[in-house]
This record gives C-alpha cells, structure tokens and sequence, in this order.
C-alpha cells in the first residue's frame, strides 16, 4: 500500500482546454484519460500492476494519493474502501479531499465478467467514501491491460467494452515536482531498491584501500564501547546535519573542509574522509546501533543519546520526567507514532548518507543499510518501495530480522501513522515545506 497525503497538481477550470499534449498546455483535466495516466504515472514513477488508485482532489488541486493492491479490493471490497477512506478523509486528514478520481488497474483483457466484479468495488467506495465521509466520487478510469475506459459513460461508442486502446492517446510528461520544484520523472516504487544502488557513487580504490587497514587496526586496539558509541552517533549526526542542509550535495559526506576549484587534495583528505566513514559504518555493524539511527534522523541527538543512556544502564530510576518522555518518543519512533511530524529533512539525509555509503560497505553493514532503507520507505508511506528494499535484503540476507517485522508492520498496521496524518507526512513536507508541529 502507498500513500501519498499530499501532492498539488492543478486542474482546469471550465474554460480551459481538456485535450492532452506532450507537455500539456494548462492544468490537468481529469475527464481526460491521457492526464490521469500522466499523473498517475508520475505520482507512482509509472502505472502500477493490478492496483487501485484514488487520487482526492480539493480547491482545484489533487490533495491526497493512495494505492493499494487490487485483489484484495475486490475480494473485501467495503473492507478496503473503509481502510482507504480513512486514510484519505479520516483522523488526521485536514485539510481532507472533497472529491476523488478513481483508477482502477488490471492485466487481464476487459470482459463482462471483470467489468462486473470491478463495478461492485467502485460501488462500496462510492458508498463508504460519499456516504459516510461526504468525499464525491467525479471520475473513474478502468484501465484494463491496454485498453482504458470510463465505466459510467453511458455513450456505448466512446466507453463500451473494451475501451479506448493506450496506444491512441498522447499522455503527457509531467515534468519537475509539484510546485514547480527541481526533479525529475520519479522510478518505479517496485523498483526503488535496485534505482537506490545503481545511483550510488563509485567507490575510491584509494578510500577502499584506507578502510581495509582501518577495520583491521579498529578490531586490533578497539576503543571502550560506551565511548565508540557516542563517537559514532556524533558523526552521524554531523552527517545527517550536513545532508539536510545541502539536500542538492546530499552524498557527500566527507569530513574534510570544502575545497576551491584550483586547490588539489592533500595526501591527508583521503585518510580524514576514510576515518569518517569507518565511523558511519561500524554504526551499522549491530542491530541496536542501526536501531539508533532511527530516532537520531527523525528526533535527534538528545533522544538517540536518551535510548543509549537507558540501553547502559545510565538513567535513575525512575527517569526524570523530561527524560522519560524523550524515551517514550524514542519508542514511538520506530513504529511512527510520536504524534508530530519527524524531521523528514534529516531522514532524507538518513537516505542520502546510507547511498553514499553503499560502496563501501561490506556484509552486516549492507545488511544493515538495506533493512533501514526498508523502514525509510515505510514510514514515508511508500509500501511498494518499503517491499522493494524487504525482497532485496531478504534475497540476500535471509536471516534479517528487521526486514521481516516491516514487512509484519505493513501487513498489520498498514499504511505508517505519519504518512496518515497529512500535515505530518513527507509527502506533505515535499509539496509544501516544514511546518511546526
């Protein structure tokens, strides 16, 4: 299941035009099939396999995104059509969708038989969704292997079985990012893991040859763990610091000053950049330690520094009251559940630190890095990519435990409370900026 709270596409007005070009003219026409292919390819990185998409819409613009597997939507339909209304206009919703555009997306050829099973999901969402939460239903898509078509179009000649073929229409590119914000067309969800490793930087024979003597000398003279583990959380939280700052230069991470364009590297910035990322590494040589990344990306030092300090024993007992309850967030972290908005700006750089270290890293800290991406993506509200990086981590390490509780989490809790809650999600925090909780 993906959601996506908030993404701002805007759509005509009554005197704009509803024919699709390559870019389009104007805002998006969602009577149009060549549009609601464009955005739904561009909101999803391409038209997703057997799904079921419902986009809101409010003031003009789409306000809210969601996509869930097919089958089990046809075979629970009011089930699903409660769970996607709530995600959508429930609890934690505002500012909540007025209306909704549906798709509906299958691989087998259109027939009556399908045609009939699909009318009766579109019936319990349109029951569930402009009954109970007063979201109207404006327009449904089926688009059925390569044919799509309006199911409640009554001219037999423009929406009869099977349907308009693909091929005939020109979808438009959707450049950019809502908001006119620098970007590109994103990938495929399914595909996000293998997208997320071809990207990362090529490893530095000179930086490869560092780290293996480092890791020898580490394992040799290695330092009192209490004072390693701080060390190490204080080099991840320059790193994520320096990542969110500079989302644009978000893989570089090394710990030597900037350089002008005419000055070269010293003998000595290979060494300072080669003992930064054994630091950032040997973080993810434990599960507590890569545990630990989690609330230091979205809370912070202090509360990773309070979840260490109780693991050690450190704390009185009982906890004083400011203590506690920056341990009672730094559980509810880990399942999204603080009630506020994470630092979403530090869990980006969380993405773009664990890339740049891709490379370099080697057995349990690929392990590692993999299984945290997993959990990334699942509380961005990103359930494809969450499984795409599961399946990858578990292909390769099949013993992984972490991977396996997401994949539980997202069968169990669904869609993670910050992507639900739209003023707390990343999706939101994209389109329109950090705000205060």
């Amino acid at each position: 299941m993906d959601a996506h709270p908030h993404a701002r596409h805007p759509l005509p007005g009554p005197a704009q035009s509803t024919y699709a070009s390559d870019p389009p003219p104007g805002p998006l026409d969602i009577a149009n099939p060549a549009d609601c292919l464009a955005l739904v390819r561009h909101t999803f990185g391409g038209l997703p396999q057997e799904s079921l998409i419902v986009i809101g819409l409010l003031d003009g613009c789409t306000g809210g995104h969601m996509r869930i597997d097919l089958q089990p939507a046809l075979q629970e339909p009011f089930t699903c059509a409660r769970l996607i209304a709530d995600c959508l206009a429930g609890e934690g919703s505002s500012p909540a969708p007025e209306a909704a555009m549906l798709m509906l997306i299958g691989d087998e050829a259109p027939s009556q038989t399908q045609d009939e099973a699909w009318r009766c999901c579109l019936e319990a969402l349109r029951i569930v969704l402009e009954a109970e939460y007063c979201v109207r239903i404006v327009q449904t898509w089926f688009l059925a292997a390569d044919h799509v078509r309006d199911p409640l179009c009554a001219d037999p000649a423009c929406c009869g079985l099977p349907g308009r073929g693909i091929g005939e229409l020109r979808i438009p590119t959707l450049g950019g990012l809502p908001n006119g914000l620098p970007g590109r067309e994103p990938a495929p969800l399914e595909k996000a893991a293998a997208t997320f490793l071809q990207r990362a930087p090529v490893a530095d024979p000179r930086i490869e040859a560092l780290l293996a003597d480092l890791r020898t000398r580490n394992a040799a003279h290695p330092l009192p763990e209490p004072r390693q583990l701080r060390h190490r959380l204080q080099a991840w939280d320059l790193a994520l610091a320096r990542a969110a700052a500079a989302p644009e230069q978000g893989r570089g991470i090394d710990a030597a000053a900037p350089r002008s364009e005419d000055q070269t590297a010293t003998p000595e910035e290979p060494l300072a950049q080669a003992q930064n990322l054994i630091k950032l590494l040997e973080q993810l040589h434990t599960g507590f330690e890569r545990d630990l990344l989690i609330p230091l990306a979205t809370l912070g030092l202090d509360h990773a520094m309070a979840g260490l300090r109780h693991r050690e024993g450190h704390l009185v007992s009982p906890p004083e009251r400011e203590e506690a309850a920056m341990l009672q967030r730094y559980a509810a972290s880990f399942l999204g559940e603080t009630r506020s908005r994470p630092d979403w700006e530090r869990v980006d750089g969380l993405e773009a630190v664990l890339n740049a270290l891709v490379p370099y890293a080697r057995g349990v800290e690929r392990e590692h890095l993999l299984c945290l991406m997993a959990w990334i993506e699942w509380a961005r509200g990103r359930g494809t990519a969450a499984g795409s990086f599961i399946d990858r981590c578990l292909s390769e390490f099949p013993d992984n435990e972490l991977s396996r509780i997401i994949e539980r989490l997202m069968q169990l809790k669904g869609v993670c409370l910050w992507a639900r809650t739209k003023q707390h999600s990343w999706s939101w925090t994209r389109t329109t900026g950090p705000r205060p909780d």
